[in-house]
C-alpha cells in the first residue's frame, strides 16, 4: 500500500461543479468505488458545452453501470 494518500479519494470541487452543471448527484461511496483511473478520467472530462455535458453524463452512466440520480435542487419561493 502506498504511503501517499489518494488525492482523488474525496470528490474534488471541480468535479462537484461539473455534477451541478449536469444536475447529477454522486454519492461519495459511488465515487470511491471507482478506480483511480476512472476518477481521473472524470476529472479530465470537460463540461463547458452542452455536448461535453452530455458526454460526461454518458461517461458517468457507463462507469457506474446504472442510471444517474438527479440532483434535487431546492426552489426559492
Amino acid at each position: 500500500m502506498a504511503d501517499e494518500p489518494d488525492p482523488l479519494w474525496l470528490i474534488p470541487r471541480a468535479v462537484r461543479d461539473k455534477l451541478d452543471r449536469i444536475a447529477v448527484k454522486l454519492h461519495l461511496r459511488d465515487w470511491q468505488a471507482l478506480s483511480a483511473a476512472q476518477r481521473q478520467e472524470i476529472c479530465d472530462q470537460p463540461c463547458g458545452s452542452r455536448e461535453e455535458a452530455e458526454q460526461l453524463t454518458a461517461l458517468l452512466r457507463s462507469l457506474l453501470g446504472r442510471e444517474l440520480e438527479p440532483l434535487n435542487r431546492m426552489r426559492e419561493t
